[in-house]
């Protein structure tokens, strides 16, 4: 029986773009109320997420009621700026993951599969160009639903014009895989980069891609 993998996606940030949430953290902390320091966690890092993060992801919020209501539950006081520039700094590149993926993108339609506002897309390929190989992307923020949500999935790949059994997704959080898999997508959860790497080319194996 043929390999029907033919599209590669991949999420951004844990995978492609390591993110640095500590550094965020301490970097706007002196600027918030420090007895509500717990209210500041809750918006850097991944767990215990603030509710209005999923908002702001899915596109509810716009950046400007994001750090409004960032003031509002943390006291801070910097400008609208100064937020922005915190949060587009808790990025770094993983480069042997971006070499493979741009490997990828050689052969298979590659795909950008990611949880963001618009304050990171699609100001993330001016800051790293070397993510310039996408043929294409579905980011939050603009399908109106995060994952790992049913409506993501569907939406993404209604976006990129793929059938489920057509992916190949990788992600480092395991719900965000498991959404992906409830929906009929082959997943990769990512791991370390070697485990990874090697993991994706065996589910490729024997695949026909399209051309990209």
């Amino acid at each position: 029986m043929s390999n029907p993998l033919s599209s590669v996606a991949f999420d951004i940030g844990g995978v492609l773009i390591h993110l640095n949430y500590q550094a965020g953290l301490q970097k706007i902390l002196p600027h918030c109320d420090q007895q509500r320091a717990v209210c500041s966690a809750r918006f850097f890092g991944l767990l215990g997420r603030d509710p209005s993060m999923a908002q702001y992801e899915s596109g509810q919020l716009s950046t400007r009621e994001f750090y409004n209501h960032f003031v509002l539950q943390t006291g801070y006081r910097g400008t609208l700026e100064q937020f922005r520039d915190t949060w587009q700094d808790i990025f770094a590149e993983n480069a042997p993951m971006i070499a493979f993926a741009q490997e990828l993108a050689r052969t298979y339609r590659v795909y950008a599969w990611s949880n963001a506002g618009e304050m990171h897309f699609p100001w993330i390929y001016e800051r790293f160009p070397s993510l310039r190989f996408f043929t294409g992307d579905a980011i939050s923020c603009y399908l109106g639903a995060v994952k790992p949500n049913r409506a993501y999935y569907e939406r993404a790949l209604e976006k990129c014009g793929l059938r489920p059994e057509q992916v190949l997704f990788v992600d480092d959080r395991p719900e965000n895989v498991e959404g992906a898999r409830a929906v009929g997508i082959t997943t990769v959860p990512y791991t370390t980069v070697s485990e990874t790497i090697a993991a994706m080319r065996a589910a490729l194996a024997g695949a026909t891609p399209l051309s990209p």
